[in-house]
């Protein structure tokens, strides 16, 4: 099942966000609005981005152990993200903490596009000298 992770943004469809709570969809939705804009800045058009989230529970070994984790279960987070513009970006992750998870994801995503494009040299960074008057003895 695939849906728009977000109302503002039409580019970005979700898979596996149903299984997320409404905190973590939350905080999902905020991250890729954020990255969203710079991703935006360093690919002038893309044409669509996938945003892809896997869940696992660590499994415990035994009965008891297991009835034990059910109320504090941890889980495992594997994010996915792909981006089409006019070369096919990609970048995973997976990682216990699902914000950092995110995080790692697009920064190696930013990390690709900027090597394939050096969007960094792209901007004037060359200062121009001041006018300044000189004083006449």
């Amino acid at each position: 099942m695939e849906t728009n992770i977000s109302n503002k943004i039409k580019i970005i469809h979700a898979k596996g966000v149903e299984q997320l709570t409404e905190k973590e969809i939350q905080l999902v939705n905020r991250l890729l609005n954020e990255y969203y804009t710079r991703i935006q800045r360093q690919l002038k058009n893309f044409t669509s981005m996938e945003f892809h989230v896997k869940e696992y529970e660590k499994a415990g070994k035994g009965k008891k152990k297991m009835e034990d984790s059910e109320k504090k279960k941890k889980k495992k987070f594997s994010i996915h993200i792909r981006v089409d513009s006019t070369k096919v970006f990609e970048a995973d992750y997976t990682d216990w903490d699902l914000a950092r998870a995110i995080h790692k994801t697009l920064n190696k995503l930013m990390n690709q596009i900027e090597h394939q494009f050096h969007v960094s040299d792209q901007h004037d960074k060359s200062r121009k000298p001041q006018n300044v008057k000189k004083r006449g003895r």
